[in-house]
């Protein structure tokens, strides 16, 4: 017979936490009680039986709940009577968010069954599943703080709700037909509304569908004509759409998948996963390149959908090119002209969130974006800190907050390139400074001068710190290790933080930039770009200003002039537009259609082996052998440059004798890191690449935030 007080930190509110503890304490007839505090859960138990509760509390935790630290004090026995859960009388503007999660399979299974209350409810949820992040507006996680709060629960649903043996025992969400939102199209209602829209998508029409966290754009993925149509309307022109599939067994008829694509797929995440296309299909939802982004089902709409369609589905985001998802109906009207009619529930979106894109890497998972499943990211950091807000850079933007004892990176914002992104910048601050009450104290932002994100972390009239773009690519490698306990989280490391572009401290681009602890040890050789911005689409001009660094001829009179009077004219280390010259010069594109298109074209072409150019490492500076790639037979440049860089990585690791991180956006090349990591594996060089956490721009905020907390921040 003993007594405990046990403290539980990480994501245990609003997600079953409370009810789980009561009914294992009741199993083990153990007496006490549960409640939520500020920054977690207090239980005590006492009995005789409270090592088993103490294992089974953390083997057994809700699937929706994340455990990151959990303190236990043994106390003199107190004669509980019963186990109970407290109310507390606490604010709880600490505690851990949950992200927004799929459907759950017994929510589910009680979608086809007959005899329930909730029998095709399109609005299904419990405490298992279902919207978090995307309906509240402050903390505490109560339905009056949620976008649930104009809907009065029914009789029926209150008792679910106040019951603690319930699946449903305080789901925020909860609803059903008598009480819930409701889902329309037309003049139709709720399953009704979906099977119009089944016969819609069937007779090739285009609809916007209101997702969890905005609308989406959706057609068949099956018929060209309709995808073009989606094309030509929202005036994108090659940039892969995913695709949405009935099940696992239909994506594995087209692609090829790994254990780890199939376990993220099947994941309660639900994330868009890219994957290898087993031979050409798709090509107007992905055009040109071998990769498919696919993903199943994640809320009972699109699985309701499907049991009226026998076709995969396009679903993209309802956007404005270059801006962020539109979450309401108001103004959705500005896509009027993309879409034939709108699937909608009456239910607000109080906080906007794009689906997460994935890709599995040597049995590991990498983030393109980090957004709906996933984020808001929190992690308990055994620290005190200061209100620090990090801002960000201005391509794939995130922000980062720390409190207390909480760091929380937020949901994918996008590229900050025009008024409307900046707007939503704003307001994804506003949204945490309500949620947390939070104030900041210190502003961490890129040394860029003429980044958005910058001047406004200037503008707050608080302290500044100011971080290296690829250093912050660096320090949030760094920040996973230590807050995901990594086991090489102590190690010094040699970094190679590669990416598009930068500002570097020199005042040039930076992106192939290699560090030892704070130092930049090692950078591939400047090479001037003559074009200005023009050249990060027409990479024709990326190719021929490397042509003319090493010597060789370009026919074009006005790019000479502006070359040799070096007009409009920069000096850029990047390795990312390297990959630009070299898909140009592999005669694979003379544009780059969308961000990343010319490594996907470059990765498609690459056909194995060990072939690969000459390289040097002298002073700290690192050149290919470009003028034997620029003589080379176009169908071999692709192949030996990828593996060219994977040869420089190890060549510079085994000089210096260090473990290896791997960042940046150029690492979101699924060839050239799978390549460099099997060196390293084959050297048994120790090696870490950000697996919870954006490997590109989307984790530059949370580099930032660590990197002020590292030096600015005592214990």
């Amino acid at each position: 017979m003993s007594r405990l007080k046990i403290y539980v930190k990480g994501i245990v509110q609003g997600v079953g936490f409370r009810p789980f503890v009561y009914n294992l304490a009741k199993e083990l007839n153990l007496k006490g009680f549960v409640k939520n505090r500020a920054d977690g859960v207090e239980i005590e138990v006492e009995g005789e039986r409270v090592g088993e509760f103490l294992d089974r509390l953390k083997k057994e935790a809700p699937p929706l709940s994340q455990i990151v630290k959990v303190e236990v004090k043994e106390l003199p026995l107190k004669e509980y009577e019963e186990f109970k859960i407290l109310k507390s009388k606490e604010s709880f503007k600490e505690a851990f968010l949950s992200p927004d999660i799929t459907v759950c399979d017994e929510c589910l299974a009680e979608l086809r069954e007959p005899a329930n209350k909730r029998f095709n409810y399109p609005l299904i949820n419990c405490t298992n599943c279902g919207p978090r992040f995307t309906i509240i507006k402050s903390l505490p996680y109560d339905r009056k703080n949620t976008s649930m709060s104009s809907f009065p629960m029914c009789k029926a649903c209150e008792s679910e709700y106040n019951d603690p043996t319930n699946r449903r025992y305080h789901a925020q969400p909860i609803s059903c037909f008598e009480c819930g939102p409701k889902v329309r199209l037309k003049k139709f209602e709720q399953l009704e509304a979906i099977k119009e829209a089944a016969k819609l998508l069937s007779d090739k029409k285009i609809l916007a569908v209101k997702g969890v966290g905005g609308y989406h754009l959706v057609c068949r993925a099956d018929v060209d004509e309709v995808v073009r149509k989606l094309r030509d309307r929202k005036k994108r022109a090659k940039k892969p759409f995913a695709v949405m599939f009935k099940s696992l067994e239909e994506i594995e008829k087209y692609c090829d998948l790994s254990k780890k694509d199939k376990e993220l797929i099947l994941s309660k995440e639900r994330p868009i996963v890219v994957v290898k296309k087993r031979f050409e299909c798709f090509n107007e939802a992905a055009p040109d390149i071998d990769r498919l982004g696919v993903f199943l089902p994640y809320n009972p709409i699109y699985h309701l959908l499907f049991d009226y369609i026998d076709f995969p589905l396009v679903v993209t985001s309802a956007n404005i090119s270059e801006q962020p998802i539109l979450k309401d109906e108001d103004n959705l009207s500005r896509l009027n002209d993309v879409y034939d009619e709108t699937l909608w529930y009456d239910r607000e979106i109080v906080n906007g969130c794009d689906d997460s894109v994935a890709v599995s890497i040597a049995g590991k998972s990498l983030f393109y974006r980090l957004s709906r499943g996933y984020a808001p990211k929190s992690f308990f950091i055994d620290k005190n800190l200061p209100s620090i807000l990090a801002v960000g850079a201005r391509q794939k933007n995130s922000i980062s907050l720390g409190f207390k004892n909480s760091i929380i990176l937020s949901p994918h914002i996008g590229d900050i390139k025009n008024v409307e992104s900046f707007e939503c910048f704003k307001k994804m601050i506003e949204v945490f400074k309500r949620i947390y009450s939070f104030e900041p104290q210190i502003a961490v932002c890129d040394k860029h001068p003429s980044y958005e994100t910058t001047e406004f972390a200037k503008s707050l009239g608080i302290k500044v710190c100011e971080v290296q773009h690829h250093l912050a690519h660096i320090y949030a490698a760094y920040a996973e290790m230590a807050l995901t306990d990594h086991p090489l989280k102590n190690e010094k490391f040699i970094g190679f933080s590669w990416d598009g572009t930068g500002y570097g401290d020199d005042g040039n681009i930076w992106g192939g930039e290699v560090f030892v602890g704070d130092e930049r040890r090692y950078h591939f050789k400047y090479f001037k770009i003559t074009g200005g911005e023009k050249a990060i689409k027409d990479i024709r001009l990326i190719a021929w200003s490397l042509m003319r660094a090493y010597g060789f001829e370009v026919k074009d009179k006005l790019f000479n002039l502006a070359y040799e009077k070096s007009i409009n004219s920069f000096y850029t280390s990047s390795v990312g537009r390297l990959f630009d010259a070299v898909a140009f010069l592999s005669g694979l594109c003379e544009y780059q259609d969308y961000e990343g298109y010319s490594g996907l074209l470059v990765e498609k072409a690459y056909s194995g082996g060990d072939d690969r150019y000459d390289f040097k490492v002298d002073n700290g500076e690192i050149e290919i052998d470009f003028e034997t790639l620029i003589n080379d037979k176009k169908e071999k440049i692709a192949t030996k440059f990828i593996n060219t860089l994977s040869e420089i990585i190890l060549y510079i690791a085994k000089n210096e004798n260090l473990p290896v991180i791997l960042t940046g956006g150029v690492f979101q090349n699924k060839t050239l890191l799978e390549e460099t990591i099997k060196k390293l594996k084959k050297e048994q060089i120790p090696y870490f690449f950000p697996t919870q956490t954006p490997i590109n721009d989307g984790g530059i905020s949370l580099g930032q935030l660590w990197y002020c907390v590292a030096k600015m921040v005592k214990n």
